[in-house]
């Protein structure tokens, strides 16, 4: 039987868009048993605005669920490196509207956890124990319903971000720098999605998202269009797939969504997905690669062999666009990222330096540092430690993380210390400034010095 997808207008208002969705199941009651708690994930990666789910649409999803007799709510998320899940909901509005609605609120970067080994790989990651125990320990989840609510946006790492790729939020912060290069990402998001699955998906395209996963708000209207969508089904890969297809994107140009439906996890070939609405509208292809629009008094530097857009080069250049174009920075410093570099790439270079990655440092670290003797020289280990690529980049443009977060000072540091006395493993920059360290473990930082190799597999292969 072919899986049906929707898409939805929200022109006429959204619980007759949430109807249009759960219609060809029979209607709600017939695709979330009665009694279940209903547990609603979505994209909340950050509180840049646009990045994250709208919350008008959670707003009037919990609503509509209460309205059909679902009194059983929770909202869970784990948001991206370098910030608590805490701080992001309280600027996003979604603590506001959970508690509304009297849903528990699960941040998922919080109190214990526990280790998984995914399919493929052999060093398990840690998961939040209560997503264990609701979505995975089979003598614990019965009752538990997963409803994925992602936004529709394309990713400069990963061409879209929708459903399957909404659980790239599950490993705890720090086990998601690894498999983060170009040949590795893919497959561990294919993975993640391989343990734990939706039972619904439902995805929001009211505004979508385009030229990377988080825009600038200076940039936002460029980087953003109305669709006024809702896309759902059961079957994810098949929700996904339209949904790529409506940003213009077929699923061969989504390696993780391939993989997924290459493994049986579901349907990615849109003939044999029935769609209701009307797809052949959407005839756009909108960007996925950033703007790339940086303070102009920075110089990059970048290796001729290597530079993953998955990994040092992408996630630098996103902090930096972010950073350059939404907070009133200093130029005037260096930013050295991949492997492959000639004598004169690294000649009279200006300002402070910070490099980013193992192949980086590896490569011409001593180089630099002797080179630049009289320099700061900040150095982030992984290429996917947003925390320290973060805490770097603001240290360099002398801007405070704290000001970076649209809350009154002393209530950002609340919430942070609230998190933290709920067993926050999320690491963060310093909130009043960034000193050297990128919040590595001894143990993390000694892997990668030894060369471990943040593009590859934790326990040093490739």
């Amino acid at each position: 039987m072919r899986p049906i997808v929707t898409i939805a207008d929200t022109a006429a208002g959204l619980p007759a868009a949430f109807d249009a969705i759960f219609a060809p199941y029979g209607g709600i009651a017939k695709v979330i048993p009665s009694g279940s708690k209903v547990h609603i994930k979505p994209n909340g990666v950050h509180f840049a605005a646009g990045a994250y789910t709208d919350p008008a649409v959670l707003d009037a999803l919990l609503t509509y669920l209460i309205d059909h007799g679902y009194n059983r709510l929770a909202l869970m998320e784990n948001c991206t490196q370098g910030v608590a899940t805490r701080l992001v909901f309280e600027v996003n509005g979604y603590a506001d509207i959970a508690r509304q609605h009297g849903a528990e609120l699960v941040y998922l970067d919080e109190g214990g956890t526990v280790p998984y080994t995914l399919e493929g790989e052999e060093v398990p990651i840690r998961i939040s124990r209560r997503l264990y125990e609701s979505f995975i320990d089979p003598s614990r989840h019965p009752g538990n319903f997963y409803l994925s609510l992602p936004k529709l946006k394309t990713h400069s790492m990963t061409t879209m971000t929708l459903g399957v790729k909404n659980q790239q939020a599950f490993p705890i912060d720090e086990d998601r720098m690894h498999f983060h290069g170009h040949e590795t990402l893919h497959p561990r998001l294919a993975r993640l999605y391989r343990m734990v699955q939706p039972d619904f998906c439902i995805i929001e395209g009211v505004t979508a998202i385009f030229n990377g996963h988080i825009p600038p708000t200076a940039l936002l209207r460029e980087s953003s269009v109305q669709l006024n969508v809702l896309i759902g089904g059961q079957d994810t890969v098949a929700v996904d797939t339209v949904g790529c297809k409506v940003m213009g994107y077929a699923i061969e140009e989504v390696e993780h969504l391939r993989l997924a439906a290459e493994w049986g996890l579901g349907e990615g070939q849109l003939d044999n997905i029935e769609v209701i609405g009307n797809l052949s509208r959407f005839r756009k292809r909108y960007p996925y690669a950033l703007l790339r629009r940086f303070h102009t008094d920075v110089r990059i530097v970048e290796g001729r062999e290597q530079a993953c857009v998955e990994g040092c080069k992408g996630n630098t250049e996103c902090v930096l666009e972010l950073l350059s174009n939404d907070y009133p920075g200093q130029g005037g410093f260096t930013i050295v990222f991949g492997k492959g570099f000639d004598d004169a790439d690294l000649e009279d270079l200006p300002g402070d330096i910070l490099m980013v990655g193992s192949c980086t440092i590896n490569d011409r670290g001593t180089d630099l540092r002797q080179r630049y003797r009289d320099r700061r020289i900040i150095e982030v280990e992984a290429s996917n430690d947003v925390r320290g690529i973060t805490a770097g980049v603001a240290t360099l443009m002398k801007i405070r993380p704290l000001d970076m977060v649209p809350l009154s000072p002393i209530r950002s540091l609340w919430i942070t210390l609230q998190a933290k006395l709920h067993g926050l493993n999320s690491r963060m920059p310093p909130l009043l400034g960034g000193p050297k360290s990128t919040g590595l473990s001894e143990a993390e930082r000694r892997w990668y010095r030894e060369g471990g190799g943040d593009c590859g597999r934790r326990d040093g292969t490739s």
